[in-house]
């Protein structure tokens, strides 16, 4: 079973929502997707216990099972992906950010292998960011 998972940032934390599924509507949170998900499952598991032991959708789902794709606002998808920065990526690849920052300016120019470090860093990035989704209302 899948739900889609709407991700927004407030405060300085992600905070996660499930709608138009039964009658209810969790809303989970936490500081990385990893733990809104976590939440989002918690959630579930004490209303599955509760009072959605009746629920004609939540009580169908098997929490191991559970699809969760995630949908982000545009602040929770920045947050969530910080390394979409020169630094970052330099970071990721193992080069020195300020050297990065020599290569993105045109001030300095990379080795091959330097150069092969970089787009290998990119292309994982790519595939990460390959299945985001942004939610706008």
């Amino acid at each position: 079973m899948k739900v889609d998972l709407i991700i927004e940032k407030n405060d300085g934390i992600l905070w996660g929502r499930v709608e138009g599924k039964g009658n209810f509507m969790p809303t989970p949170y936490g500081e990385t997707k990893a733990a809104v998900i976590k939440n989002l499952k918690e959630l579930i598991t004490d209303y599955q216990a509760h009072e959605g032991k009746t629920d004609k959708f939540w009580s169908k789902v098997h929490i191991d099972k559970l699809e969760v794709e995630i949908h982000y606002d545009l602040q929770a998808f920045f947050q969530e992906h910080e390394y979409l920065t020169i630094s970052s990526i330099a970071k990721r690849a193992g080069i020195n950010p300020s050297l990065m920052r020599h290569y993105a300016s045109g001030i300095k120019f990379p080795s091959a292998i330097q150069a092969k470090k970089i787009e290998e860093t990119i292309h994982a990035l790519a595939k990460e960011l390959e299945s985001v989704s942004l939610y706008a209302e």
